[in-house]
């Protein structure tokens, strides 16, 4: 009497041989390969481009915040006045901007320069630099008085 298992056991057979065969073939290997050794190499690419990413959006804040200021220095009445509506812009503009924190804990500050004094006079020049420690970086905007203030 044969047993009703024989023919599972070929079958079986069969399928372990097949397994074994696609284990000893060098199918699939070059991606195996790719991964193991690019996979590395892309890594610190992703983490320098998140990085560059994340600087480029902060100039680009800081860029903003210190053309804002330098409008609203340039439409002042006099230098007294220029200084008040800078700091005012410069802390609410900031904080509209996401620096609250960083102006508040002096890791982001900005001057104003003037190419003559007073600094509200016909044609001059105004710089509004900004420094963050955060990125190590200054970033300016020139902005002109009117020929007619």
């Amino acid at each position: 009497m044969q047993s009703n298992f024989a023919p599972m056991k070929r079958i079986a057979k069969g399928a372990i041989s097949g397994i074994r065969e696609k284990l000893r073939s060098q199918q699939g290997g070059a991606i195996v390969e790719f991964v193991a050794l690019a996979l590395p190499l892309f890594i610190p690419i992703f983490i320098y481009l998140s990085h560059y990413a994340s600087i480029s959006d902060q100039e680009s804040v800081l860029r903003t915040l210190a053309r804002e200021i330098s409008r609203a220095v340039v439409t002042s009445e006099n230098d007294g006045i220029a200084e008040r509506v800078a700091e005012e812009v410069f802390y609410k503009g900031g904080s509209a901007l996401g620096l609250g924190e960083a102006i508040s804990n002096g890791t982001v500050k900005f001057t104003i320069h003037c190419k003559e004094r007073p600094c509200i006079s016909p044609n001059n020049e105004i710089e509004i630099s900004i420094f963050s420690s955060s990125i190590n970086r200054t970033i300016s905007a020139v902005e002109y008085v009117s020929p007619w203030a």
